[in-house]
C-alpha cells in the first residue's frame, strides 16, 4: 500500500457547509463538497477543462460549479459544459464518508479496513483538527513520548522532578508499538483534581498503541491510587490520527471519549464539556508550538542523543516506511540510546 491508500480523516464535519472546501493529502490537492441529502464529493482540486481551482466554485443544483467557465461536476466526478451539453470529462475523485464528527476519504482503486473505534460506553467529547508545519515522523514522534509532559503540558503528565521514578514499556508487534507508562502525576489544580476524582498519591497512567494503516495511536490516559490501584472518576480515551498534508507539514485529528464514573446518563461530562474541550485543545495547542519551533525538521534521528523514553523512534520509522508507504523494512535506522 502507499500513502494514500488508507483511510484518512481531512476534516471536522461542522466545517464542511454549503461551501467548498479545500483540503490537501499526501501532497495532493483535494476539494469537498456537500450534495443532496448530504452525500459527500471529494475530487482533485482541478478542473479539467482549464485546470481552475474547484474549491473556488460553488454548489448549484447538487453540483460543483467551476468558477471559470461554469462546468458542473457531481460527487462521482462526472462533468458537464453549460456551453458543449455533449461534451464529457471526468474529475478524478476519491470515496468519502462521515464518520466520528469527521470526513474520511479513500482512493476509489483501494480497499482498506476502516480504523476500529473501540468506544463502547464512552462519550465522545469532541473531534479537534490541527494543523503542524512538521513532518509526519517528527509528529508522531512528539505525541508517542512523555519526557515532554512536565515542562510542555498543563493536565497530562509527570512532576520534572520525580521522572525517573517513571516507569516505562515497550510491547512492539510486527503491526503496532504499544507503550505503557506509569510515574507519579504532576500537580494539577484543586478544582480539576475533583473534578476528575484525583488525589494528591494518584499515579498518572499513560497507556497508548500506535497504528500503522493509517497511522494513528489510541491513547487511554487515567489516574490511579498508587497503593490500592483505585482509578479517580474520568478515563480519557483519544483516538489521533496524523494525516501528512505533504513532505513537510501534517494535520492532527484527534478523537475524545471519555468514561465517566459521576452519576447520569454520561457521567455528568455533557454538563462540562465545553471545559474539556478547551482543555484538551490547549494541550494540543502546546504541542504544536514545540514542533513548530524545532530548529531542525529533518525527519531523520542520525546524530541525535535519545534517552530511555525514545526507543520508539526506530521502531515507529520501521513500521511507516513498512506499512504505511508500502516500502522496505528497515528504514527506521535509531541512534545509540542512553
Amino acid at each position: 500500500m502507499a500513502i494514500l491508500d488508507h483511510w484518512h480523516p481531512v476534516l471536522c464535519s461542522r466545517r464542511l457547509g454549503k461551501r467548498p472546501v479545500a483540503v490537501r493529502l499526501g501532497g495532493k490537492d483535494l476539494v469537498l463538497f456537500r450534495a443532496a441529502a448530504g452525500a459527500i464529493g471529494a475530487l482533485e482540486d482541478c478542473c479539467p477543462h482549464r485546470r481552475m481551482r474547484l474549491s473556488a466554485g460553488q454548489v448549484v443544483n447538487q453540483r460543483l460549479q467551476c468558477p471559470y467557465h461554469g462546468w458542473t461536476f457531481d460527487c462521482d466526478g462526472d462533468g458537464e459544459s453549460p456551453s458543449t451539453p455533449k461534451l464529457y470529462a471526468t474529475a478524478p475523485g476519491f470515496d468519502a464518508l462521515e464518520r466520528h464528527g469527521a470526513i474520511w476519504l479513500k482512493p476509489r482503486t483501494s480497499q482498506p479496513e476502516f480504523p476500529p473505534f473501540e468506544v463502547e460506553g464512552c462519550y465522545h467529547v469532541c473531534t479537534l483538527q490541527h494543523q503542524i508545519h512538521a513532518p509526519l515522523e517528527l509528529v508522531v514522534d512528539n505525541f508517542t513520548e512523555i519526557e515532554h509532559t512536565p515542562t510542555v503540558h498543563g493536565m497530562f503528565g509527570y512532576a520534572l522532578d520525580r521522572m525517573p521514578e517513571v516507569e516505562v514499556q515497550f510491547l512492539p508487534t510486527a503491526d503496532s508499538v504499544r507503550v505503557v507508562n506509569v510515574g507519579p502525576a504532576k500537580p494539577i489544580p484543586l478544582w480539576l483534581r475533583f473534578l476528575l476524582g484525583v488525589r494528591s498519591r494518584y499515579r498518572f497512567h499513560d497507556d497508548w498503541t500506535t497504528h500503522f494503516s493509517p497511522v494513528y495511536g489510541v491513547y487511554d490516559h487515567w489516574w490511579a491510587d498508587a497503593r490500592t490501584g483505585r482509578e479517580g472518576l474520568v478515563r480519557w480515551r483519544l483516538y489521533i490520527f496524523f494525516v501528512p498534508r505533504d513532505e513537510d507539514s501534517t494535520t492532527v485529528m484527534t478523537f475524545a471519549f471519555t468514561r465517566s464514573r459521576w452519576p447520569g446518563p454520561t457521567g455528568c461530562v455533557a454538563l462540562f464539556k465545553w471545559l474539556m474541550v478547551r482543555m484538551l485543545d490547549q494541550e494540543i495547542r502546546l504541542d504544536v508550538g514545540i514542533l513548530e519551533n524545532l530548529v531542525d525538521k529533518n525527519p531523520h534521528v542520525e546524530g541525535m542523543k535519545l534517552s530511555r523514553f525514545d526507543r520508539v523512534l526506530g521502531l515507529h520509522r520501521e513500521r511507516i516506511e513498512a506499512i504505511y508507504r508500502g516500502g522496505k523494512k528497515g528504514g527506521g535506522t535509531q541512534a545509540p540510546v542512553e
